[in-house]
């Protein structure tokens, strides 16, 4: 058995075990994944000898995240998994143990993600420094506090992915524990929400973005939600379901807060030692 970082054909085949530990995802959402957001070289697999297609793997993608006042290279973990029959082996473990040694090399001052299980990255030295308010509520409910839907581009003029920089920075002022996006992520970002049984409004006011979920899609989950101070949010949800559920952060106050659960939302591990940072209690609903 060996770990290495991944050649091209091993990095296609791959997607096989990326369908079969995460069945809810879709073949074409994994091609969207493979092709816009991850690569070869950002992909660590476990081989058995003689064999191309891993049986566990990780994917560490380089980002940039705002502390405060400063900016941070940050590698962001994805795709953690392992074939079901070779689980509680400790490859996980191994996993993590070479790829923290592949982000210091490729000089990260921390590393990130978002945990299925908090208890279970704890053991790789991750503790949360993000939680969010996770909001659920029948379409009665949110017709009662909200009565009009944003469902319009308004600024036809400006392209989309500029736009979405501009709205996004601006909705990420006084926030701190965030990714920072350009253009290009946005771009990426505009074709996934393009995707079947996706759902994506911008406006003026913000953006919402996410899935229809269930078996018959009338669960509308937002995978992603920022908007402008003091502007109709929960506006920016589209018409046509009957359930929603979607994030705020934990400080935001107001509509409603009885319908909330709080939940983990970030981990992160420092990897550079004179890597320190405040807990992110203002932001919690950035998606990386």
């Amino acid at each position: 058995m060996n770990m290495r970082i991944m050649d091209s054909e091993e990095y296609e085949a791959s997607k096989k075990l990326w369908l079969e530990c995460f069945d809810d995802d879709s073949r074409e959402f994994t091609d969207w994944y493979y092709s816009a957001r991850t690569k070869p070289d950002y992909a660590l697999g476990f081989f058995l000898d003689g064999c191309k297609t891993p049986i566990a793997m990780l994917h560490m993608l380089p980002m940039n995240m705002r502390f405060g006042k400063r900016a941070e290279s940050i590698c962001f973990v994805s795709g953690v998994c392992t074939k079901p029959e070779y689980r509680g082996r400790g490859i996980c473990g191994k996993l993590f143990e070479k790829a923290f040694d592949i982000m210091k090399k490729r000089g990260f001052a921390a590393t990130v993600l978002q945990p299925f299980d908090t208890a279970f990255y704890e053991r790789f030295g991750y503790r949360v420094f993000i939680k969010q308010k996770r909001i659920k509520l029948s379409v009665g409910r949110l017709n009662k506090l909200v009565r009009t839907h944003d469902d319009s581009f308004g600024t036809p003029d400006i392209p989309k992915a500029d736009f979405l920089v501009k709205l996004y920075n601006e909705s990420m002022r006084g926030y701190s524990g965030y990714s920072i996006r350009d253009r290009e992520y946005f771009i990426g970002f505009i074709d996934e929400y393009s995707m079947k049984d996706a759902e994506l409004v911008i406006s003026p006011n913000g953006c919402c973005a996410g899935y229809a979920e269930g078996a018959d899609g009338k669960t509308f989950h937002a995978t992603e939600l920022f908007f402008m101070p003091s502007s109709d949010y929960a506006s920016l949800l589209p018409k046509g379901y009957e359930e929603y559920i979607f994030p705020l952060p934990v400080c935001f106050k107001g509509g409603f807060d009885s319908d909330a659960n709080i939940e983990d939302f970030s981990m992160i591990r420092p990897i550079n030692e004179d890597f320190c940072f405040a807990d992110a209690s203002l932001y919690g609903f950035d998606r990386y």
